[in-house]
């Protein structure tokens, strides 16, 4: 059985699932791309003129979304499996393009960014689950970093289209991402791991369609309907059992503690490195260098280099390892920050800076770099990697909703926090939290690299 044999299913499959992925990141960026046409009478399709405190709920609401659809998602994977809640998450991709076109009011454009960002949490929620089980061992981790480069994709995408488009066409286009991810996923059957953990039909046919397993090598197909159903047979004190029903214990013995321990701590990494929080500043950056490029212009700038910085971790996360990247990255934003925050305070400092203008451009494209090549690459793979399988989705529901809920609370302390501590003094905030978060994956995040999730449970 040839390796692109092998393999070719589980690449198809993860492209397709992640074009979801491509328009959550397209509607990320949406408001900023759109936000001049919204303000004008003359470009704006809305009824009624749309104020600041209107933009500010289309900014905001989006997060709301998130923290819903990571648990509606997440439960309806679990009830109806992940291929039936990828079908559905597809179609209301589609309605949520399709009530942009339509939207004649502020509260129509704030329904369509709940969706998104409903959508949004499902692909956090769901996809890391739906990649660690179905791909082998030695493509789960390459593969789970295109959720993080499409969502790069489709954010580089929605600039280049919103600099020269009306929002409305961009909309229509947009809604061939949901054509193609239905016309592909439709074909593509359910994970062979969640059909065995539900005694669900048809483990044996997923398995020969993500394996490459022909109908007569049935050898190689008992070997990998082995490797599957040993997680679920082997309880942690040994016990050989079928009973897959959650039970308190599965969430308090020492290797679900350890797990949810290290999750959390990544999903404040995540938030706390100040990677997402400072992209607010790249049109005040680029304007304090002295940049003559629109702030349209100064973005697309930025989210290249997180294009880059997020596909190298595509090429590397599996010769460097999950650790490693984490590791340079959290070490690499911290640096960067310190830069900028330097910069500013000489400022502040009546200390001629102007030598030094280049700084803050440099600094912010470093931190954003090390953001994508690893802390908001891997952290998904990670959490789905050290979980344990029965507990895998809940663990990751409840982390995704927790991602949210801080997401929520920095956006509305972020506007508090810029007025009274100044851009310096969130710079440096951010690179003392960045410093401690470096030490806290040095010593207690495991490296996964090379591991069988049997492995990775057993080193827990």
């Amino acid at each position: 059985m040839g390796a692109s044999k092998s393999t070719r299913n589980q690449y198809f499959a993860a492209l397709s699932v992640n074009l979801i992925s491509v328009s959550f990141g397209a509607n990320f960026g949406w408001v900023s791309t759109s936000i001049d046409q919204l303000m004008r009478p003359e470009t704006s399709r809305l009824d009624s003129e749309l104020t600041n405190d209107g933009l500010g709920w289309l900014a905001s609401v989006m997060s709301i979304g998130g923290l819903l659809g990571s648990i509606v998602f997440s439960w309806l994977a679990d009830k109806f499996g992940r291929r039936a809640c990828f079908l559905f998450m597809g179609t209301l991709v589609a309605v949520n393009w399709l009530l942009i076109i339509v939207a004649r009011s502020l509260v129509q454009l704030c329904m369509a960014r709940v969706l998104a960002g409903a959508i949004g949490g499902g692909c956090f929620a769901v996809i890391p689950v739906y990649i660690t089980e179905m791909t082998e061992d030695r493509l789960r981790s390459t593969l789970g970093t295109f959720m993080s480069l499409s969502m790069c994709i489709g954010l580089l995408v929605m600039h280049i289209l919103g600099y020269f488009l009306d929002y409305v066409t961009v909309a229509w286009i947009m809604l061939l991402i949901p054509a193609a991810f239905l016309c592909t996923f439709s074909f593509i059957p359910d994970t062979p791991e969640y059909l065995e953990r539900y005694h669900k039909n048809g483990v044996e046919k997923s398995l020969r369609y993500f394996r490459g397993i022909s109908a007569n090598e049935n050898a190689q197909l008992q070997v990998e309907l082995t490797k599957l159903c040993k997680p679920f047979a082997t309880l942690e004190n040994g016990d050989q059992s079928m009973d897959n029903k959650l039970h308190l214990k599965d969430f308090t013995n020492r290797k679900a503690r350890k797990a949810f321990f290290i999750g959390f701590g990544i999903i404040l990494a995540n938030q706390l490195s100040g990677c997402l929080t400072m992209s607010k500043y790249i049109s005040v950056v680029f304007r304090d260098a002295g940049s003559s490029l629109s702030p349209i212009g100064s973005s697309i700038v930025v989210i290249l280099i997180q294009l880059v910085g997020t596909y190298s971790a595509t090429l590397f996360v599996e010769r460097a390892g999950r650790k490693t990247l984490m590791l340079i990255s959290t070490a690499g934003i911290c640096l960067g920050q310190v830069s900028m925050a330097f910069y500013y305070y000489m400022g502040q400092l009546n200390i001629d800076s102007r030598p030094f203008n280049w700084l803050p451009i440099a600094s912010l494209s470093f931190i954003m770099f090390c953001g994508s090549i690893g802390l908001l690459a891997v952290d998904h793979i990670v959490i789905s990697e050290i979980t344990p399988p029965k507990i895998r989705s809940v663990i990751v529901r409840v982390h995704m909703v927790t991602m949210s809920a801080i997401s929520i609370c920095l956006a509305k302390a972020f506007p508090h926090m810029s007025e009274s501590m100044g851009i310096s003094g969130i710079v440096s905030m951010f690179a003392v939290f960045s410093f401690l978060l470096t030490i806290f994956i040095a010593l207690y995040v495991p490296e996964t690299k090379g591991k069988s999730i049997q492995e990775i449970q057993a080193s827990l």
